[in-house]
């Protein structure tokens, strides 16, 4: 069950990125391991990578988040 309830968030995390209006933020892979997600790719702007970061905020509920995005 707890498996399933993290592959949940998971999945709705990945959505919210995916369909994200800004472009740099849809490539953003998302990786979960225990109570952390990490969020790993690369962007061209500090504004993408903490939209990025805020809009995993909203569906993490008590993950731990780590933005692991580089900023070219």
């Amino acid at each position: 069950m707890i498996d399933s309830a993290v592959r949940d968030v998971t999945g709705r995390i990945r959505l919210l990125l995916e369909t994200s209006p800004i472009a740099d933020v849809r490539r953003i892979r998302v990786e979960q391991h225990g109570d952390e997600v990490r969020l790993e790719g690369r962007v061209r702007s500090y504004y993408a990578k903490q939209m990025a970061q805020e809009t995993v905020r909203r569906a993490a509920g008590k993950l731990h988040i780590v933005n692991s995005v580089t900023v070219d």
